[in-house]
Order: structure tokens, then C-alpha cells, then sequence
């Protein structure tokens, strides 16, 4: 799949000179999961798992220098994305919460010693509730919430409404889906992804040090202007307003 997100970066990630291994491992697992639910969500499980055994293999050192505990919690992580992905797409959700707790409750017994073996078995047990009761993944409900789910993952580029119509073309009518969006968020695509950028924005002036300058570069904007004009519509303030107003609601008057 070329709209991987997360692991386009692994190949570099043995030049993190500044990072202890496990924790590099740790970024590894983390990617690779976060990745594996597109194919997930396509029920390409086959091509799934073999994409995260391959990441695996490529990588056995980093993965050797991960404990048992360590494994595990990534477990109990990919057991939430896949149960919290099944819930979104199905009507019935209580056998998604169901199953989540049994592996939970597995795991407090059974620490992870093998992980690719413990995510084959995973990924059986989830993929059969997929095909039960599922949504169609071209109804309208799934395909606004792919495009949901491809905007805020592409936040930090330079995304339009061009890029998301072409990543739905790969399963539904684009037309369609831009409709169904429509329908659906009581707002266009351009309009949601503007208010995405808007709160990456606010989020990221209440909690770093960036300077505005560097927020709108992150986010991709055309420029500081271009960027503080379309924050001060938006929310009402200038970027450097909005920080202000957060500073002096964290510190209280004397």
C-alpha cells in the first residue's frame, strides 16, 4: 500500500543515535500497528500480517532488546486499536468489548514472549467479528469516517481536497464519498480539514514552546500570514492572543 503512513520513516530509524534500542523498538512496534489498521480496515489481513512480519524481521535487533513486559503493553495497545476499529464499523459492538477484555485478561496471565505469534492469533480473533455484521466499507458511514481517519493521519502535511479524493477513489465513487461527507459532517472536506488544522494548531500553542512561525511551518501553511489570518477568523484571536489568553488561565491571579 503507498498511503502508509507511519513506517515510511522506519528505514531511518537506526539512525536515532540519540535513543536507547528498546526505545526505538518500542517506536517500531507503534508504527507498525498504527499502519497495519489500514489494511485492517480493508480486510487485507493476510497482506497485513505479512507487512508487520516483514517490518519484524527487518528489524530482529531492535526487537531483542525489548522485555516481556515491555511486548505485552504493546499488545494490550494493538488489542484497543483493533476492538476500537471494529466498534466504529459495526452495529454490534458488545462481542468487540467482549473480546478485548478475554485478550486483556490473557495477557495479565500470559506475559508476550513470541509477538509475532501473539499478533497472528490477535488479528484471527478480531478478523472474525469483522465479517460479521460489519458496515459495507463503501457506505457512506465508513467512507466519511476513512476520510476522517486519512485527514487528522495527514494533519502535519500539506493535504487538500484533491489528496483526499484520491485516496477515496481507491474503494467508492469520490463524487460520491464528497457527498456523503458532506451529508454527514454538516461541512465540506475543505472546511473540515481547515478546522483540523485550526485545532493541531491550538493544541500545539497550549502545550510546546513553538513559535508561531515553526506551528504554521509544521502544519503547512503557505506562510505566517496566510496562517495567522485564517487562525484569527477562525478562532477569533491572533495565534499569540489565543497562547496569552491560556497563560493566564494556567496562572491564577495572586
Amino acid at each position: 500500500m503507498d498511503d502508509l503512513f507511519y513506517t515510511r520513516y522506519l528505514n531511518h530509524l537506526k539512525s536515532y543515535v540519540h535513543q536507547q534500542p528498546e526505545k526505538k523498538a518500542l517506536i517500531l512496534l507503534g508504527y507498525i500497528q498504527r499502519d497495519f489498521l489500514r489494511y485492517y480496515r480493508r480486510g487485507m489481513l493476510v497482506e497485513g500480517f505479512e507487512f508487520i512480519k516483514n517490518n519484524i524481521d527487518k528489524n530482529k535487533d531492535l526487537m531483542k532488546s525489548l522485555t516481556a513486559v515491555q511486548k505485552t503493553s504493546q499488545m494490550h495497545s494493538f488489542i484497543d486499536d483493533l476492538a476500537h476499529e471494529g466498534i466504529q464499523n459495526h452495529v454490534e459492538i458488545y462481542p468487540f468489548l467482549e473480546l478485548q477484555q478475554k485478550y486483556h485478561n490473557l495477557l495479565r496471565d500470559q506475559p508476550v514472549d513470541d509477538y509475532l505469534e501473539w499478533v497472528q492469533r490477535v488479528i484471527n480473533s478480531f478478523s472474525f467479528l469483522m465479517k460479521v455484521d460489519n458496515l459495507s466499507f463503501s457506505s457512506r458511514l465508513e467512507s466519511t469516517l476513512d476520510i476522517i481517519y486519512y485527514i487528522n493521519t495527514n494533519i502535519y502535511h500539506k493535504v487538500t481536497v484533491k489528496d483526499v479524493l484520491i485516496h477515496a477513489n481507491q474503494y467508492c465513487n469520490p463524487a460520491k464519498a464528497q457527498r456523503d461527507f458532506r451529508d454527514e459532517m454538516q461541512m465540506s472536506i475543505s472546511e473540515f480539514i481547515g478546522v483540523q488544522k485550526m485545532r493541531a494548531a491550538q493544541e500545539l500553542l497550549r502545550n510546546t514552546d513553538n513559535t508561531v512561525k515553526k506551528i504554521a511551518e509544521k502544519l503547512k501553511y503557505y506562510d505566517l500570514n496566510d496562517f495567522s489570518k485564517q487562525f484569527k477568523r477562525k478562532v477569533g484571536m491572533s495565534p499569540l492572543e489565543y497562547r496569552k489568553t491560556i497563560f493566564r488561565k494556567v496562572l491564577p491571579d495572586n
